[in-house]
Parts: structure tokens; sequence; C-alpha cells
């Protein structure tokens, strides 16, 4: 028994087919039938019912196959972090929080990298983010620093071993529907969102308040939408005139009716690239990085 057999199980059990198990894995359909059999045969029972449309998991099969999960995530995860990167992988991955610059970076990325195959973005939340970098799963996280959750997210970086960059420096802004009335001021303030409603992202372990994207101070007794997704925030701001807090990115070419208008005072925000310590960058991810810093001195607020 070996990790391979293990991948294809896992494949095959998750697909249904052992062709299309093939072709995601870049195998030959007869190696991975044969490994299978061979694997059955090391066992003493059969881990898949053959059908002429598909492959179906056995009683034993599925006890298999659940445990064989647990090892890959575990393997895995020990392979990230201590193999370096290798160059000639056609896969990167990089994990944000909820950014509307995620969308035309990546394409300027897959543009420049045309042997990356299979690009993975993981937009999820702060505590995700700096697991999936931690666990090796994501080489690169994006997300941001402030006054308020400095400390904070310092401290979870040191713990989990991870390094980070400054990359882009830039001021709170309040994201709202373009007809809003305070869609044509120059800057806004905390009284002027003190009587509005409130659109942001749901963390895990709300307890850690440097967890949240939040950028204000939420008010007492502010209706607050709690969303997972940036096409859920939007579709609220768009029809109410609830606000949410950035760094004042829009991407113009998919968000049509929502504006960005700062916020006064000195609301310094630092975004950050966040890396595995003592580990070089690959050159997927220092091309992605440079995507990034284009992106940013290009971008017009």
């Amino acid at each position: 028994m070996n990790i391979k057999q293990l991948r294809y199980v896992v494949a095959i059990a998750n697909s249904g087919t052992f062709r299309e198990a093939s072709e995601q894995l870049f195998v030959s359909q007869p190696s991975m039938s044969i490994a299978v059999k061979d694997l059955e045969q090391e066992l003493g029972f059969q881990i898949f019912e053959r059908t002429n449309t598909g492959a179906t998991l056995t009683i034993e099969g599925e006890r298999f196959y659940e445990q064989a999960q647990t090892v890959l995530r575990n393997f895995e995860t020990f392979e990230s972090k201590y193999s370096k990167p290798k160059e000639s992988d056609k896969t990167f991955s990089v994990a944000s929080q909820h950014y509307d610059f995620l969308a035309p970076v990546a394409v300027e990325f897959a543009k420049k990298n045309p042997e990356i195959k299979n690009f993975r973005i993981f937009e999820s939340t702060t505590y995700n983010i700096l697991q999936e970098v931690a666990q090796g799963h994501s080489e690169l996280g994006v997300v941001y620093l402030n006054k308020q959750n400095r400390s904070g997210i310092l401290r979870m970086l040191n713990k989990l071993e991870l390094d980070y960059e400054e990359i882009f420096l830039s001021q709170t802004h309040i994201y709202i529907r373009k007809g809003h009335p305070l869609a044509q001021r120059e800057t806004i303030s905390d009284d002027d969102l003190k009587p509005l409603d409130r659109v942001r992202f749901t963390q895990e372990n709300e307890q850690f308040l440097y967890y949240s994207e939040d950028l204000v101070e939420t008010f007492e007794n502010t209706l607050i939408y709690n969303v997972t997704d940036r096409a859920s925030l939007n579709g609220i701001l768009e029809r109410t005139d609830a606000y949410a807090t950035g760094l004042g990115f829009i991407d113009k070419e998919s968000v049509h009716n929502v504006t960005v208008v700062p916020m006064e005072g000195d609301n310094g925000n630092s975004l950050i690239l966040v890396k595995h310590r003592g580990h070089l960058l690959s050159n997927a991810a220092t091309s992605y990085k440079r995507s990034l810093e284009v992106y940013f001195e290009n971008y017009e607020f």
C-alpha cells in the first residue's frame, strides 16, 4: 500500500469513474486500474463495485475511503510544510480575504504564467487564510493590518511560523450604492454611518476581533447583514442604503452600481502578503506578487 494508491481510491470515489479519476491525476486508466486491483488483493477485500457506468464503493470500501481521506490530508499537510516548492509544478494557490482585485490580478497572472494549469484562489475568512498558508495548501496569503488588528494578527503569524511583507497602504473606504445619499461626499465620518445598516463578511472565532474584516467600529443597534461572499455583499449594497468597509478597490467590469468614498481621518491600512517562514518564494509566487504590485500601481481611485 502506498500514497499513490490512496490518491487513486479517493479520486475514483469522488468522481465515480476510473476514466475521470485518471484524467484528473494525469495517469493512464489501465495503470490506475492495475494499481487499485493490486491494492484490493493486498487488503483482501474489494474497494469498488465496477459497472458499465462507473464505480461505486463497497461497504468495506466506504470505510477504507474515509480513512484514506484522513491519511491523505495529514500527508499533504506534512509534505507541503517540509517540501520545497517545485518550479516544474503546474499548480499554484493563493488564499485571500474578500477583495475585488482578486479577479483582474488572477487573469493577469494566468496570462504571464501559461504553464500553470491549475490556479486556485481560496477566498475565505482570516482564520482559514492563515491556516491555509501555515499548512502549505496555499503558498501565499493576502490579508490586511491596521492599528486595531495589528498586534493580534502579528501574534498569530508568529505562532504559525509565518512571515509577511507589506505591499500596499490605503485609507479606509466606505462602499455604498451609487444613488446613496452619501455617494457624492468627498469623505464620510463616523457620525454619517451611525444611522445606517451595514454589510460585513462573516468570520470564524468572532470572539477574536483581529479576525474581522471590518475597518470601522460597529455601532450599537446597527442592523448587520453577515455574508460569506462578495456577490451577496454587493447585491445588498445595490438594493439598500447599507454600507460596507474596505480598501477602496472595485472591479469595474463586474460591479456596476457600487461606489466608494474615503473615510475621514487617518485610517491607514496595510495590505500584507503572508508566506511560510523560511521558505523562498517559487517563481509562480514571485510572479503573483508582481501582478499584485502592478495592479496597485495602475489602479485609479
